[in-house]
């Protein structure tokens, strides 16, 4: 079952053309990871997902649906999303973070709420710190309770915006542990990543963008390891002759 279809999308930034007719098809329990250098337009792709940016010309579904500004609150409580900078409310409790939305977007009860919180801080290994607030963690701890926060609302579809790249080296490996955990769980997902080996180890596709554009894509062991197109053997070159 297709959960995602990104048909011919185009997006400008006043004058700068970002993405040039982007098309994406992302089956159920697929995890694709998006490379490619700073600027290619990878991250906007995410954001025009979710409609966090506008886009000018293409079509996006959701299981079918067409996302438009109509249902996208809607189609949103089905598509989790992680960002770089963790965004989570620096004035509430790690607990409170989490159970905010189900409680007012899905009417979960409080009691039901806590009890998925628990479990899910159990499994990205921060329940200790469920009643601390979020500047008093780490960094790669800010972003497994992001993760965990986006989870609580039962996501059919996993949206990572570069969730390492505001972290310290040592601490980026607890973060990508728990992302190969929901991988090999089965959740669907489109990851923004510069981690190459990562990126080689959990996907089932791997997406090589260029100024705006999809300029390869396919198995991450043909994409590593052959790839067919130039500008993406220049780009891996580094990761290639490793």
């Amino acid at each position: 079952m297709t959960v995602l279809k990104v048909e011919g999308l185009h997006k400008y930034f006043g004058k700068l053309y970002v993405l040039k007719g982007i098309d994406l098809e992302v089956k159920k329990g697929e995890v694709i990871s998006i490379i490619g250098p700073s600027g290619s337009g990878k991250s906007t792709l995410l954001r025009c997902i979710n409609l966090l940016e506008e886009y000018q010309r293409g079509k996006i579904y959701f299981k079918g649906e067409l996302i438009t500004h109509r249902n996208i609150n809607r189609i949103r409580s089905s598509i989790g999303m992680v960002f770089q900078q963790f965004n989570l409310f620096p004035h509430l409790s790690v607990l409170n973070n989490l159970i905010l939305a189900p409680m007012k977007v899905k009417n979960m009860q409080k009691d039901e709420a806590v009890e998925k919180a628990k479990k899910l801080l159990e499994r990205v290994g921060l329940i200790e710190k469920i009643n601390e607030k979020p500047g008093n963690l780490s960094g790669g701890q800010q972003q497994r309770v992001a993760i965990a926060r986006a989870l609580m609302m039962d996501p059919e579809l996993m949206l990572f915006d570069e969730p390492t790249s505001a972290l310290d080296p040592e601490l980026v490996k607890e973060v990508l542990d728990v992302i190969k955990d929901l991988a090999q769980s089965g959740m669907t997902m489109l990851i923004v990543t510069h981690e190459m080996r990562f990126a080689r180890d959990v996907s089932d596709r791997v997406v090589f963008m260029d100024e705006g554009r999809i300029v390869e894509m396919g198995p991450p062991e043909k994409i590593f390891s052959n790839p067919e197109n130039e500008r993406t053997r220049e780009f891996l070159g580094h990761f290639l002759s490793v």
